[in-house]
């Protein structure tokens, strides 16, 4: 469960506090409390959380419902006012210090079961279930695992926690990256977003409030469009970073899933996206076709064997980006730099290849000039095969610095290994593509 829960709270009556219910506890151990629990709270993605226990420190996070948000605004009760919100849990663990446990049913119908040991509360526990049998089962299960702890009566413990009010036991707000960082970062940050998005919803917005008036044949003769520009714009490449949202596509595929393994995956570059597929091989007798459906993720598509095999298809987004639009290296800074790059990271992988510079075919308008004409200088425009092979871990380590390449296909093979090394792993990888490069 990579995310806190989500809370249930319930108003106490006839004052303004509220009870929270459902958290997730989790043990800390060091010395920093405040900053691990703000740590683990972002890593769960909680919006709340409170520390608590003694000596055992335990925090329980959770997250709160749509209606509500992070922030004062989102903490406000109907009489403007932030209500005291206190965890349940840690409520019964600091009115109860010698420990036990309680099996309660709530208000709105559902049962909650809460533990506390030694002012602690266990992680078995604050457990929210819908049906009554699910409820008794669990509670029975945590009397077998701490028969020590002494049951208290439900009545009893509710009401002591409709009244009371410790401190130690409010929920707190757990603040986002965002409004952590410095209100000056912030506002940089803000502008950086605005002078990026601002001129192309200007131009698209302008268009359509303005549309443009269609060229007649005189303006389109003015102006002709140059074929060397043409070129670079019709060729396709790939941002320096479009690569590792690929990676972590990949990197995501489970090698086994509902009794079926992964034998082999391949990503081939399309205009506006990645077409992949991965093989899974049936590798439990009771691996059906049914719990492998039931699992795709929205958006794939499966075809089966239909006995033995299945092949998952996908599209991973990779948005093309013209040659024009991009800086591209020199010959001389392709050998040095980038190669030196490529050669610090080959230990790391299998074989790495870069072939001799190839040129790129100058367009017919230009190599068909007449011979009178003044020809204009261009810097001539080279492109070299370049191959990687190795573990897919080691793709990674990848610069992002090679600043113009077309990447064509990434494959994934499983290849179990007996002795694992640098260069030799389950998950072996293959990338192909081309860097660009101008004299």
């Amino acid at each position: 469960m990579n995310r806190a829960p989500h809370f249930l709270l319930i108003e106490c009556a006839g004052v303004d506090r509220q009870l929270a219910f459902g958290l997730r506890w989790l043990v800390l151990i060091g010395s920093d409390v405040s900053g691990l629990a703000r740590a683990r709270g972002r890593r769960l993605r909680a919006t709340h959380a409170v520390v608590g226990g003694s000596p055992a420190t335990v925090a329980g996070y959770g997250r709160a419902r749509s209606t509500w948000r992070r922030g004062p605004s989102a903490t406000t009760s109907r009489r403007g006012r932030t209500p005291h919100i206190q965890a349940a849990a840690q409520l019964y663990a600091l009115l109860y210090p010698e420990g036990g446990l309680c099996l309660i049913p709530l208000p709105e119908g559902r049962y909650w079961l809460v533990a506390a040991q030694d002012g602690s509360v266990l992680s078995q526990a604050d457990r929210l279930f819908d049906s009554y049998s699910e409820a008794l089962h669990a509670c029975a299960r945590l009397r077998e695992q701490r028969p020590a702890l002494h049951e208290h009566d439900a009545d009893s413990v509710w009401e002591a926690l409709s009244h009371a009010v410790e401190p130690g036991a409010r929920l707190a707000v757990l603040p986002s990256r965002w409004t952590a960082m410095p209100l000056a970062l912030r506002l940089f940050l803000i502008c950086v977003g605005l002078a990026a998005v601002g001129p192309p919803l200007w131009h698209g917005l302008s268009a359509r409030v303005f549309p443009r008036m269609p060229q007649t044949h005189d303006q389109e003769s003015a102006d002709p469009v140059d074929p060397y520009v043409a070129m670079l714009e019709g060729t396709p490449a790939h941002a320096p970073a479009g690569l590792f949202g690929l990676l972590r596509a990949v990197g995501k595929l489970p090698v086994q899933v509902q009794g079926w393994a992964l034998r082999h995956a391949q990503c081939d570059a399309g205009p506006w996206a990645w077409n992949c597929s991965a093989r899974y091989a049936r590798a439990h007798p009771l691996a059906t076709n049914q719990s492998l459906h039931a699992r795709l993720p929205e958006g794939w598509q499966v075809s089966f064997a239909p006995l033995e095999a299945a092949t998952l298809s996908w599209r991973v987004a990779a948005d093309a980006v013209p040659l024009a639009r991009l800086t591209l290296p020199s010959a001389l800074r392709v050998d040095t730099e980038l190669v030196a790059a490529l050669q610090r990271l080959q230990p790391a992988f299998a074989s790495v290849a870069l072939d001799p510079a190839v040129p790129v075919p100058p367009p017919q308008s230009l190599a068909a000039q007449p011979p009178g004409a003044v020809a204009v200088a261009r810097p001539a425009i080279r492109r070299r095969a370049l191959r990687l092979s190795g573990p897919l871990r080691s793709f990674a380590l990848l610069p992002s610095l090679l600043p113009a390449v077309r990447w064509s296909r990434f494959v994934l093979d499983v290849q179990p290994q007996r002795q694992p090394s640098l260069v030799a792993s389950t998950l072996v990888a293959e990338l192909h593509g081309e860097l660009y490069e101008q004299e």
